[in-house]
């Protein structure tokens, strides 16, 4: 299956990824919290910007990528859309 067979399956649309990978960024920046002048830098050298630009797009391709190339499974996958199934029930019941 493709990715994109994948997210039909689930239900899943592009909002729905791009609030995982908001929760998935937002515990990289709170990790940062004890390191300020980390978090300095990771604002101020543009790195949080470029992560953010066509992330979801750039991590559905890298997904499919990753596929491919047999770097992950159909499993593994499964379970990250689980995770992203989770989150996406949690912020409908929160609306």
């Amino acid at each position: 299956m493709t990715i994109d067979q994948l997210m039909q399956e689930y239900h899943f649309e592009i909002d729905d990824i791009r609030w995982y990978l908001c929760e998935v960024m937002a515990e990289r920046i709170l990790s940062m919290k004890e390191r300020k002048e980390d978090l300095i830098r990771f604002i101020w050298a543009g790195t949080l910007e470029t992560d953010l630009y066509d992330m979801e797009e750039r991590f559905l391709k890298d997904l499919q990528d990753q596929k491919d190339r047999g770097l992950t499974d159909e499993t593994r996958i499964r379970d990250m859309f689980a995770e992203i199934d989770a989150l996406k029930r949690k912020r409908e019941t929160q609306r």
